[in-house]
């Protein structure tokens, strides 16, 4: 008799399980050691229809990445459509006025940064594998990411790094954009992977992502206080 999970994985479009069944094997698994056959036998499709939906394996890892990418994409311009249009309206008469005013969309900025990769974890906790398996030893899917979403998010620290900095200095200002980018993706990642390796899945709910979204942001307060 097929479990609850088997049913629902079995009731799903043949894209859909082919999508799933290849983001749990790449999370799990070098690209280079992955088969369409393997794909085609775990989704319960043939490789006909693998190479149908998605033309490759490549391809197939490329549309997982761009759907990352698409996801993450959704909060930055969310939050930066707040930002811009409070900045827009934003008065201020001396330099000291405008910092706290950078500082205070830098902690949201942060806090949301954070929520947007736990969100991802808790609809697959396969893919902030992905994620971290890209940062550590970037393909061409970093490419994709990159170009689709992290440029985009990196700009942003940076406005922040440069407009709160009073050390004006381009590369210790870059290297302090990669650190709070460091603090939130391996905390939040490792965070999620400990949970889900202790049975704790269940506690990846809605008031716990803000938790961890808060104690991400205690830890890169001392960041920014170190750079204002």
């Amino acid at each position: 008799m097929l479990s609850d999970q088997s049913k629902r994985f079995s009731s799903k479009s043949a894209r859909e399980r082919i999508f799933e069944t290849a983001v749990k094997m790449f999370a799990n698994r070098e690209l280079s050691s992955i088969t369409v056959k393997e794909i085609a036998a775990q989704a319960d499709v043939s490789i006909n229809i693998v190479n149908r939906h998605f033309g490759s394996k490549e391809l197939l890892y490329a549309n997982i990445m761009e759907c990352i990418a698409v996801m993450l994409q959704s909060s930055l311009i969310s939050f930066q459509t707040r930002y811009y249009s409070a900045k827009q309206s934003f008065r201020y008469t001396t330099d000291e006025e405008y910092r706290e005013f950078l500082i205070f969309w830098f902690e949201k900025f942060i806090k949301v940064s954070a929520k947007a990769i736990l969100e991802e974890i808790k609809i697959n906790n396969f893919m902030h594998k992905i994620i971290f398996k890209e940062y550590m030893s970037p393909t061409e899917g970093f490419d994709i990411l990159y170009n689709k979403f992290l440029k985009q998010w990196f700009d942003q620290f940076d406005e922040f790094v440069f407009g709160i900095a009073d050390d004006k200095n381009v590369y210790k200002n870059r290297i302090r954009t990669h650190a709070l980018y460091g603090q939130i993706l391996i905390f939040t990642i490792g965070y999620t992977t400990f949970a889900l390796r202790t049975g704790l899945k269940e506690n990846i709910k809605n008031e716990t992502i803000d938790d961890i979204a808060e104690v991400v942001m205690e830890h890169t307060r001392h960041i920014i206080d170190g750079i204002s």
